[in-house]
């Protein structure tokens, strides 16, 4: 069929070049000869086209003139068949062997994951705890006995030189878990231990999907802060510097009231926070009584005098007239005239400030009689034997 087509293309182009000459001078070829150049030029293309075969019959031409009409639209233009022959460049190239694969090495491994201890794990200083991997043999040989694995550097953290691997076999593919007891050091701080694997030959290999070859154990070790435990301590007064004094001098008694001359008495008391162990500004006074309930005495209390209490600080020792006249810093307690002093006495938030302000110093106030200069005809004693200072505190 594609003969056949290229005849009818071949003949259709003879015949555009027979009816373009019709404007051609007419005597140079005769209508004879035009038609049997026709026939030679058929007969030569098919003849090309066919090889040793003989030239189409009659019949074939016949029929070849039956079927122009139809052919013709289907015949593709000779232009477009040249431009679809493949441009030598574009010839592809014979395909080039692809290389074998990289063989696989004898010993591999891969990290596969903590089964205990996790990165960061924390610990206490010097506590024990047992290290395990999962590692996957991903080499083409089997690891025995002979394997172990090794300590390659950072912190050893009293581990020892190498543990054995397994004591079975483990095969390509296969997962092993290998531990490794150790101790947390003395100190805080971040610690790492760096290991690799050994083989029987003493060659040393590591890990595929670490950039260092490693695989390692990391800890955190923490000194926590301990919560101190709450001291409860009872203070007696400080028997050298607590006194009592009036206009005509001191004695280390604890009295007050108005002489039988009518003169003032006021006790001074003084209680050393220095003896209480770990106790200083920052420490938290949780609780602090002053009692002062034991005393004996005249019915000072029978009473027109409120009892007060006022914080000074007098240092060494009182003097008259400035400390036995000054003005208290603070009030430590009053008691009105009439009730007495049936218990201890809080004075925590007192203490706190003193404390916060001056540390483990003396703590020192003064106590009086309201009105204690009304005259003789008041006159009145107390007197304490032992005043104490009970104090619950974190140091």
């Amino acid at each position: 069929m594609r003969i056949k087509n290229k005849i009818i293309l071949i003949f259709l182009l003879l015949l555009s070049l027979i009816i373009s000459s019709c404007n051609m001078p007419q005597d140079t070829v005769s209508p004879a000869e035009k038609t049997a150049l026709i026939d030679t030029s058929v007969a030569e293309t098919v003849a090309a086209e066919s090889g040793d075969s003989p030239p189409p019959s009659d019949t074939d031409s016949a029929d070849t003139t039956d079927t122009d009409s139809a052919d013709i639209t289907d015949t593709p233009d000779p232009t477009s068949e040249v431009t679809e022959t493949p441009d030598p460049s574009d010839t592809p190239e014979p395909d080039t062997p692809t290389p074998s694969d990289t063989p696989i090495p004898c010993n591999l491994a891969r990290f596969v994951s903590d089964v205990s201890i996790p990165d960061g794990t924390i610990f206490g200083p010097g506590e024990t705890f047992t290290k395990t991997w999962r590692l996957k043999n991903v080499g083409s040989c089997a690891w025995t006995s002979g394997y172990d694995i090794v300590f390659s550097g950072g912190d050893a953290m009293d581990a020892p030189a190498s543990v054995q691997l397994t004591s079975g076999t483990v095969n390509p593919g296969q997962n092993v878990d290998i531990s490794v007891d150790l101790t947390a050091p003395a100190t805080a701080g971040t610690f790492r231990g760096n290991w690799q694997l050994r083989d029987p030959s003493d060659v040393i290999f590591g890990i595929e999907n670490s950039t260092s070859g490693l695989f390692w154990v990391e800890i955190v070790v923490s000194i926590p802060t301990e919560t101190p435990e709450p001291q409860s301590v009872t203070l007696h007064r400080d028997a050298s510097r607590s006194k009592s004094m009036s206009v005509g001098g001191m004695d280390g008694l604890t009295k007050l009231g108005i002489a039988v001359n009518g003169d003032a008495i006021r006790a001074f008391l003084d209680f050393d926070l220095s003896s209480l162990p770990g106790l200083s500004s920052g420490s938290t006074i949780q609780s602090a009584t002053l009692d002062v309930s034991d005393y004996s005495g005249f019915s000072c209390f029978g009473f027109l005098h409120p009892l007060k209490a006022g914080q000074i600080n007098y240092g060494a020792m009182p003097s008259y007239p400035s400390d036995f006249n000054e003005i208290p810093s603070a009030s430590i307690f009053e008691v009105p005239s009439g009730l007495g002093i049936s218990g201890p006495i809080s004075i925590t938030s007192i203490l706190q400030t003193f404390v916060s302000s001056e540390g483990a110093g003396h703590f020192q106030f003064r106590m009086e009689l309201e009105g204690d200069d009304a005259g003789s005809g008041f006159a009145c004693m107390m007197q304490w034997p032992d005043p104490l200072l009970n104090i619950t505190y974190l140091p």
